[in-house]
């Protein structure tokens, strides 16, 4: 085999592989940016979802308030108005 032939071989070999090993760390580059931002998206969503919730938890207490106030009525109103 020619010393042309052994770095045409070589080339063939080497040349290949460095594009997949740079691939390789660009993908895992990528997915690391991706997960970071997910977690970070995550983390705001949990943010969200807890306020949202609270929010709920707030507006049902004083509906449910509202509605111990109207039965509260209703008895007085059924004590004065229907006694037998």
């Amino acid at each position: 085999m020619t010393d042309a032939q052994m770095m045409t071989l070589a080339l063939a070999i080497i040349i290949p592989l460095s594009l997949l090993l740079y691939s390789n760390s660009r993908i895992t580059e990528a997915k690391e940016t991706l997960r970071a931002e997910i977690r970070a998206e995550t983390a705001e969503l949990k943010g969200k979802i807890s306020a949202e919730t609270a929010e709920l938890k707030a507006e049902i207490s004083g509906i449910m308030a509202g509605i111990e106030r109207l039965e509260a009525k209703l008895t007085i109103h059924e004590l004065e108005h229907h006694r037998r």
